[in-house]
């Protein structure tokens, strides 16, 4: 935190982060959730804890959210009554209830550094308040995770290495950077464009519009991802020219993990799957075998100002973020739609 200003250090106790977990029958890996949750340092700052319970969560993981305690702000577990599927179960997770208000997304197959909090409260500081306050409007969330794969290319998931891509495009290597893609193995969402999330995704799903049926997004994969929340929030972020900040720090090193466990949409979980979204969790201090990597191993140690933060484009293509704007401002018109992206005030021209 010793790169924080003055005028951020101000703001400390403005934003008011709420974490989600979103659980149904692995109680195994809600646990080890749970744990990596309790081992994290939130210095002191109060954290609401929401549970998001599926109709069909088994009666190892109710037990385990009925026994747990959570000393660092409220506890609210809710319980569906009638299946909704993953889909509804993310999209319904979180509502914000101000502009101050950030949720972090959690399926219980993530696991979660001990310094997760500590770059969310970094990074929310930076970009959101003090001196920056209102100059990223394009920034959605925040991830946690480092990606190893590329899901959106039409040929197929991919290797990626954001810091040989940055490198080779002129940037510093082990810079964080900008991408329309949203993380769904820990994030942070901005409460503005979740609240145009549920918005858009209200207004596609009545099919007053646009037809369900209708591609939005040129080329991507994600077209296919019907029951996945994911191909809704893409379309508004490329529509809008929207971003999530990234990490980017030497041999991969993350504050979430994803564990690939079987559930709604992973069937075979062997050991080359695994491995292949699996990173190393930032550690307390470093501490990792090859060497030391913390919170401070940025560029000239400190968060980039938001104009100078590298951009990617879906499929991971250096690009700029008028570039992604100009794209979606096409888009938009291409379907002949007015007005704002939301089910009161977007209509056809």
């Amino acid at each position: 935190m010793s790169s924080l200003t003055s005028h951020e250090w101000r703001d400390w106790n403005i934003p008011q982060v709420t974490l989600s977990i979103i659980t149904k029958d692995r109680p195994q890996s809600l646990s080890r959730l749970l744990e990596s949750i309790i081992d994290a340092k939130f210095f002191g700052d109060k954290i609401d804890l929401r549970v998001n319970m599926e109709q069909s969560s088994d009666l190892n993981t109710r037990n385990i959210i009925k026994n747990f305690r959570w000393s660092h702000g409220s506890m609210f577990v809710h319980h569906r009554v009638i299946h909704g599927g993953l889909l509804t179960a993310v999209a319904e997770s979180w509502y914000p209830h101000s502009q101050d208000a950030y949720g972090v997304l959690l399926e219980d197959d993530v696991e979660l550094s001990p310094l997760f909090y500590a770059w969310i409260k970094m990074t929310l500081l930076r970009y959101r308040y003090g001196s920056n306050r209102g100059r990223a409007p394009q920034m959605f969330g925040i991830s946690l995770y480092q990606p190893k794969n590329l899901e959106l290319d039409l040929n197929g998931r991919r290797p990626f290495n954001a810091s040989h891509t940055l490198l080779s495009a002129g940037s510093k290597a082990f810079t964080p950077y900008l991408s329309p893609i949203p993380c769904s193995w820990g994030g942070v969402y901005f409460p503005e464009h979740w609240m145009e999330f549920h918005d858009y995704i209200t207004m596609r799903f009545s099919e007053d519009i646009l037809n369900l049926s209708q591609i939005i997004v040129p080329d991507v994969r994600s077209n296919q991802w019907t029951r996945s929340w994911k191909k809704y929030f893409i379309e508004l972020v490329y529509l809008r020219g929207y971003v999530m900040l990234y990490p980017n720090f030497p041999q991969q090193i993350s504050f979430s993990t994803n564990h690939l466990e079987v559930g709604s949409h992973v069937k075979i979980r062997s050991m080359e799957k695994r491995e292949s979204f699996s990173v190393p969790l930032m550690k307390l201090g470093g501490g990792t075998a090859a060497r030391e990597v913390d919170l401070l191993d940025l560029p000239n140690k400190t968060l980039p100002d938001w104009t100078s933060l590298p951009v990617l484009n879906l499929t991971g293509v250096p690009t700029t973020l008028d570039a992604l704007a100009e794209a979606g401002v096409r888009k938009y018109f291409e379907l002949g739609l007015c007005g704002d992206l939301s089910d009161s005030g977007e209509s056809k021209c």
